[in-house]
């Protein structure tokens, strides 16, 4: 009986101490790492700034911060910055050590964006017409996508030329059978994938060609 009465208290006792540590918020004893950053998302090149002066530990102080910022650099201190040079994501690391050898360490992802490239392109002949640049229908016109340009390459220009045709390569010809206002888009893509468009009005002036399959009226000028 007293066996029973003294396994019956115990049971009691713990518990007891169950109830009492789930209601009581455990306080951490070691160090714990945390930092902000000033980017997460940017176009290369940038400067992120790194601080961690959040992080602390209950009771002691942090002796150390050494960072890694995925594309291997390294730098230590509390506050620190790294320029990030090629677009790619990056896993920044950041772990901390106490005065009695602790450690911990939390990371963020860094997302260094490519710049995208930049379409431009001019035409010729043309001549001006009420200030205005005109081409003559039935004419060869000369579209040049030198002047696009990348923070590396350019590698495929292509083209519409708003009349249903299209056309690649950095330099192309075409000819407007019909008169009127057509949008030419020049799609540049550059080593990375990425892609931009340059948009540009042409006003096409003239008669169509004697031998054109032509119904209805003819805009003979560029509103």
């Amino acid at each position: 009986m007293k066996r029973q009465k003294l396994v019956g208290l115990l049971t009691t006792l713990c518990l007891v101490a169950v109830s009492i540590s789930g209601c009581l918020q455990i306080q951490p004893t070691g160090p714990q790492a945390m930092f902000t950053a000033s980017e997460i998302a940017h176009i290369i090149p940038f400067t992120a700034s790194f601080d961690a002066t959040l992080t602390y530990v209950p009771d002691g102080e942090i002796v150390s911060y050494l960072w890694t910022f995925g594309d291997g650099g390294s730098d230590t201190g509390p506050v620190v910055d790294h320029i990030y040079q090629q677009n790619g994501s990056y896993r920044v690391t950041l772990t901390v050590f106490d005065a009695d050898g602790k450690t911990a360490s939390t990371s963020m992802s860094v997302e260094a964006l490519n710049p995208l490239p930049t379409a431009e392109f001019s035409y010729s002949p043309r001549s001006t017409m009420e200030e205005k640049p005109v081409v003559s229908a039935s004419e060869e016109i000369t579209f040049d996508g030198a002047d696009s340009f990348d923070d590396e390459e350019v590698v495929s220009y292509e083209w519409y030329f708003g009349d249903t045709e299209t056309a690649s390569g950095q330099v192309v010809t075409h000819k407007y059978l019909y008169p009127g206002t057509y949008n030419v888009v020049l799609t540049v893509t550059d080593n990375d994938g990425d892609t931009t468009q340059c948009v540009q009005s042409v006003c096409v002036i003239g008669g169509a060609p004697c031998n054109a399959d032509v119904t209805g009226d003819i805009p003979w000028s560029c509103q």
